[in-house]
């Protein structure tokens, strides 16, 4: 069977150079130098194919940022760590990002919205992580108000640099945005946003099942055409049942992983599952 990887980097080749609605699937399967059976084999239609993709890129976005975050060796870091993951992320894919906004992708919308709120899940817990241990002195009614706060503050790359074409330095942009929200969670007192509003699961709640995890690592190895993953997803699927490889292996493997691109989102989810795994025992 054709990975699905294979299509999907060929069709974001050709969406770049034609736009979406003029790429049909047997320009993407002439390219690929496969068959339109082939095609359906890992996916039912073009629309299909497309949010895949979208779902491909938010993923790996939502991944590398709590990676960078997970590394912060100084908790003082962690909300600049969280900024600038995000705002690299989004100027890293900002051309990617552009190709499907310019399109008109109605019989998808609700789709996208939905996948969209699944992984904004994931981003809030993050945020509400840095929080509790930047910010630990922070009143607790204060607590989701800033939260929100924080989440405006990431708006402000994409609206400066994409919409306004404006001169943008990450590093200084993410200073101030870090002296900003402190200056908030020390001062402020009045609070707007309530806990209601997010009503986010911690992460040990979005962390997946045995089962789960290891549906995904087949998924995965299914799509990917690298064979060093391909053996390392093996590998740690095999270690889900036996548990018996040592945590720098485990963390190896895990690395393989977070080189690529669509095996990202798989080695996240891993660690959220070993390190709930970890606090049960």
């Amino acid at each position: 069977m054709v990975k699905r990887q294979l299509i999907m980097d060929t069709a974001l080749e050709l969406f770049a150079e034609n736009g979406i609605e003029s790429t049909s699937i047997k320009q993407i399967t002439d390219r690929c130098g496969i068959s339109k059976g082939a095609f359906y084999l890992s996916f039912t239609s073009k629309d299909e194919l497309i949010f895949a993709m979208i779902e491909h890129f938010i993923s790996e976005f939502v991944a590398e940022i709590d990676r960078s975050v997970r590394q912060s060796m100084n908790s003082d870091k962690l909300l600049y760590n969280f900024f600038y993951s995000f705002f690299s992320q989004f100027q890293g894919k900002s051309q990617h990002a552009k190709i499907f906004m310019k399109e008109n992708l109605t019989a998808l919308n609700q789709e996208i919205f939905l996948v969209l709120n699944k992984y904004d899940e994931f981003i809030n817990s993050i945020i509400f992580s840095i929080i509790d241990q930047q910010f630990p002195q922070l009143n607790e009614n204060m607590r989701a108000d800033l939260a929100y706060t924080i989440k405006g503050f990431s708006k402000f790359y994409p609206e400066l640099s994409i919409l306004s074409n404006y001169p943008v330095d990450l590093d200084s942009l993410c200073q101030s945005l870090v002296e900003k929200t402190t200056i908030l969670a020390r001062e402020a007192s009045i609070p707007f946003v309530t806990a209601e509003y997010f009503n986010t699961p911690l992460l040990s709640c979005l962390s997946p099942s045995k089962e789960q995890l290891f549906e995904l690592l087949e998924k995965t190895k299914g799509e990917i055409t690298d064979e060093i993953i391909e053996q390392s997803i093996s590998l740690l699927s095999q270690n889900l049942e036996e548990m018996t490889l040592p945590k720098a292996v485990i963390q190896g493997l895990l690395k393989n992983l977070q080189a690529n691109s669509h095996s990202k989102w798989a080695a996240y989810q891993y660690e959220l599952y070993s390190e709930q795994h970890e606090k049960a025992e």
